[in-house]
């Protein structure tokens, strides 16, 4: 979690010198670009699965959890050291992106007193050619306008949520007042929106306007579009 850490350090260091009241956060892969990045795994029985997209992904890792009794929001170490080869290398480097523009045409706007992530679930090994990426199309990554973060499989929606605990006011209240997040997979969106809208450990921090829009970016088989959540 270093890589991730040390995001949350900046935003903290960040926020005491921005007026910042709005997050913008974006995941990566098939929200700002199609890759073909793959997961292979050998389960301990013999048995081999190749897994070429966040769906399958999903449904793979549910199904070997359950069957294992491991209830953890990642399985992915757990089942690990439960024999499970696992091999995510494809996710250390960005393989054959395709720019999804619906979402990368938000991304290159920053509106005034926000900040933008990109936060991914991808091991923090992959910040830097997501990094590369983004510079390639034209989203400059050295400014203070963006920040990778790794979340490296963890629970998006307890990075938010410490995010949002971060600064607080002299009304103590936190200094979001609006938080934007794009994502494909339905099982990031609900988790944040279940640590979002309704989590006793920052309902009392949220102010008075606050309000969570979730965009999910959905493939329709002719392009991408986006539609709109919120709590």
């Amino acid at each position: 979690m270093k890589l991730l850490l040390e995001n949350w350090r900046e935003f903290v260091r960040e926020e005491l010198e921005e007026p910042i009241t709005t997050l913008r956060i974006f995941d990566f892969d098939e929200t700002i670009a199609h890759t073909r990045s793959e997961t292979r795994v050998k389960a301990p029985d013999g048995s081999e699965t190749t897994l070429v997209n966040q769906k399958q992904f999903e449904e793979y890792m549910k199904a070997a959890a359950a069957k294992e009794g491991i209830q953890s929001f990642d399985p992915v170490r757990d089942l690990q050291e439960l024999g499970y080869d696992i091999d995510l290398s494809d996710f250390l480097k960005v393989k054959e992106p395709q720019e999804i523009q619906i979402v990368t045409d938000i991304l290159k706007q920053f509106p005034e007193n926000s900040k933008t992530y990109i936060l991914t679930a991808r091991r923090g090994g992959a910040i830097g050619p997501i990094i590369d990426y983004l510079d390639e199309i034209g989203i400059n990554t050295n400014s203070n306008d963006v920040r990778v973060v790794a979340s490296q499989g963890e629970s998006k929606g307890d990075v938010i949520a410490a995010m949002m605990k971060n600064k607080i006011m002299s009304d103590k209240k936190s200094n979001i007042n609006r938080i934007e997040y794009y994502e494909d997979s339905e099982k990031n969106i609900n988790d944040v929106l279940q640590k979002i809208c309704n989590n006793p450990e920052i309902d009392h921090l949220k102010p008075e306007n606050f309000e969570l829009v979730v965009y999910k970016v959905v493939d329709n088989g002719d392009g991408y579009q986006l539609e709109k959540i919120t709590c």
